[in-house]
């Protein structure tokens, strides 16, 4: 004697079933105004009027054919 076996297993937690919470959409928090600070950037450098040094070698740097 066979015993049926339903085709399709009924979920036990069907009455309550396993979500995760829904929580409500997070608020960003506010930024607090603060007052810039009172410090002045540093002045930019001029480039040397110079140009730098060059080395001059004797070697080649085309291949040789």
């Amino acid at each position: 004697m066979s015993i049926p076996i339903p085709p399709e297993t009924p979920d036990p937690n069907i009455d309550h079933p396993t979500l995760p919470p829904i929580l409500p959409p997070a608020e960003p928090q506010p930024v607090p105004e603060e007052e810039p600070p009172e410090t002045t950037p540093p002045p930019k450098e001029d480039p040397p009027i110079d140009p730098a040094p060059v080395s001059v070698s004797g070697h080649s740097i085309t291949p040789k054919s």
